[in-house]
């Protein structure tokens, strides 16, 4: 079944450069941070009951720096979440868990079943921080790499070329 709210197709970066045309880009929402991200699906395969694979759309949040707009689409009916002062975090929420015997410490999505009851909850700037400190690595399990890491890295990236990217908030 398909979600009923406004979309767009727009072009995916890959981590390796490659490029998924025609991924659809759902809203976009201002972190506190002033960085925005955008929510997008991706069409794949899954298995299907009784066997077989049937379509799906994978559905995650990305940065700017990893979508290109599409010629000619018009992304103004996208909803556009601006962060003001008055509106708190309401989407994410991690957890710490510290290192323990020999394993790094740890970001973790709220709710992943790899976090122990150890793991103590952070805001969105809290795990970020701690990413950045050696030694600390985010869960791959959850959503904690796919949404953190990118942000991290954010800006990181030198563009020679001057490579279109979508800008803020597109």
């Amino acid at each position: 079944m398909s979600d009923p709210s406004p979309s767009a197709p727009i072009s995916l970066v890959l981590p390796d450069g490659q490029t998924i045309e025609r991924v659809r880009l759902y809203e976009r929402e201002q972190l506190g941070s002033g960085l925005w991200m955008f929510r997008i699906g991706v069409p794949l395969w899954q298995t299907a009951v009784g066997g077989g694979v049937e379509p799906a759309e994978y559905s995650t949040w990305v940065t700017a720096a990893q979508l290109r707009p599409l010629p000619g689409v018009d992304l103004g009916a996208i909803p556009a979440h601006p962060r003001t002062r008055a509106s708190a975090p309401s989407r994410w929420a991690w957890l710490l868990d510290g290192r323990v015997h020999g394993r790094p410490a740890t970001v973790h999505a709220e709710g992943c079943g790899n976090a122990t009851d150890r793991a103590h909850p952070l805001g969105t700037m809290q795990a970020l921080d701690a990413l950045a400190r050696p030694g600390t690595v985010a869960c791959t399990v959850c959503d904690a790499a796919e949404a953190l890491l990118p942000i991290l890295t954010h800006g990181n990236d030198s563009d020679p070329g001057g490579t279109q990217t979508v800008g803020d908030p597109l």
